[in-house]
């Protein structure tokens, strides 16, 4: 089990940048949202870097501005459907504050789904992709895209993402382009996307991608590959493997997993090197010097990559949830159930005793799992099984006992140090924009109470790569007011 999340763990593009997918189908959007064996946001390689220049303004009046109105892809008012068995929103939504901040799109139609770390905002299903630049404006990318994959290079310069998707998203085409639109190169056709989305990064000068070129088996089926820029050349780098990878910082090897264990394989392609023969699904830390990973026996180990020598750091441990940024700690579960699971934190460091958070099997992680400065891990309880939403917590990595911070959230952002975004008093909606919810902010290092920032937003959120800014969409009132929004992080 790995956190509910559409941030993807990617490169960074340095100028403020976001895309959309308008007119998208609506077809099963909670399974769209939560890919199978597709590993999570921390597994993945990523150096976030800061977005050049202001891109928002708190003092903005919506409509209004240099950057007001932007883009317009406005095709007509998107209609809420619940999931199907589940309370929907009132026709009348009551009084509602309008958005704030500095609108970038306009349009009743319009759906953000989440600024990714790399920059840019996606939707979650299929559709016309779009990405917008302060240095290149509007471009379109592709007319059948799926919106939660994607990748840019760490120079904000390429970008990989998935085209020619099939109505159904069952299988769809790798591409490589500039973000400025041009240059589009396919690296691979037809692939699965059913249980097997692809995972795409950049590393050095390399493109890295794992992907099914058939239909997912019943064991490791997939084949991760590297393609070294700029002519795009492909090594598939190991077969029959997980759906996860890992690079290092210098973008020399990647850690991979399949049934003989975990191991690391050059980047241009080469002999594998075992890690652990036990060793199944884990990630790089320390620049790669470092290996942190499950094994086989149900425990948790670090090695190093260099000379390997395992250490077992929890001797019972289910599954990842995410390794703090400060990479210091590990939030993970032992079991789960059908309800959730319990939690528990332990060194990533060190071998030493867990602590229990949660003992109950009703947690999760449905968003970022610690705080940016590492000095709480952020969870949640008593999941709503017909909305999705939870009661959302944060335990203090040093302390003894959690704090609550909403009784019905659906997801949490990370901002800068100890500040936590996070969408409270949810409704479901279904179809293109999932529900709607209250945007609150709170600051750890400060207190515990929370400031509502927005009311009645889209739920789906995202943060610019500095964690300062936050991106929305606002449709809860049809109208001149609707569309996109940029803020301030308070």
């Amino acid at each position: 089990m790995f956190p509910r999340s559409l941030k993807l763990g990617v490169l960074a593009i340095p100028s403020f940048a976001w895309c959309s997918i308008a007119g998208c189908t609506t077809d099963d959007p909670a399974s769209s949202a939560s890919p199978q064996d597709s590993g999570s946001a921390d597994s993945q390689p990523g150096t976030d870097a800061t977005p050049q220049g202001d891109s928002g303004n708190a003092d903005s009046q919506p409509g209004t501005g240099a950057d007001a109105g932007v883009a317009s892809a406005d095709s007509g008012i998107v209609q809420d459907d619940a999931p199907a068995g589940c309370p929907g929103p009132s026709a009348d939504a009551g009084t509602v504050d309008p958005p704030v901040g500095t609108r970038l799109a306009g349009g009743n139609a319009l759906s953000a789904r989440g600024m990714t770390s790399d920059g840019y905002v996606t939707d979650a299903d299929v559709g016309a992709l779009t990405i917008w630049t302060a240095a290149h404006g509007s471009q379109a990318i592709s007319s059948a895209s799926f919106g939660i994959l994607g990748s840019a290079s760490p120079d904000g310069s390429q970008v990989l993402y998935v085209a020619n998707v099939d109505p159904q998203g069952l299988t769809g085409d790798v591409y490589v382009a500039g973000t400025d639109g041009a240059g589009a190169t396919r690296l691979l056709q037809s692939q699965q996307l059913t249980g097997c989305f692809p995972q795409l990064g950049f590393a050095g000068s390399f493109a890295v991608v794992s992907h099914c070129d058939v239909a997912r088996g019943p064991g490791p089926s997939t084949t991760i590959s590297s393609f070294r820029g700029p002519a795009w050349t492909q090594a598939d780098l190991i077969s029959n493997a997980q759906n996860i990878w890992s690079a290092d910082t210098a973008g020399t090897f990647v850690l991979v997993s399949t049934s003989n264990g975990v191991l690391v394989v050059p980047i241009a392609g080469g002999p594998v090197k075992t890690i652990d023969a036990s060793g199944f699904m884990g990630q790089l830390i320390a620049g790669g010097t470092t290996a942190v990973y499950s094994t086989t026996a149900g425990t948790l180990r670090r090695s190093s990559t260099s000379a390997p020598a395992p250490a077992t750091l929890a001797p019972s441990f289910g599954g990842f949830y995410a390794i703090s940024p400060a990479q210091s700690t590990v939030l993970y579960y032992q079991n789960d159930t059908s309800t959730g699971t319990d939690v528990f934190l332990t060194s990533a460091v060190t071998p030493g005793t867990p602590r229990t958070i949660s003992a109950t099997m009703n947690g999760a992680v449905n968003g970022d799992a610690f705080t940016t400065d590492s000095t709480y891990a952020l969870y949640s309880t008593s999941n709503d099984v017909c909305t999705g939403s939870s009661t959302f917590n944060a335990f203090p990595v040093n302390g003894s006992s959690s704090t609550l911070l909403g009784r019905s959230v659906w997801g949490d952002w990370s901002a800068t140090g100890a500040k936590v975004v996070f969408n409270d008093n949810y409704v479901a909606t279904g179809g293109l924009r999932f529900g709607r919810a209250d945007i609150e902010s709170v600051d750890l290092a400060a207190g515990t109470t929370p400031t509502r920032v927005v009311s009645q937003a889209d739920a789906v959120l995202d943060l610019s790569p500095a964690g300062d800014q936050m991106i929305y969409s606002w449709t809860v009132t049809p109208g001149p007011l609707a569309g996109i929004y940029v803020t301030p992080v308070p």
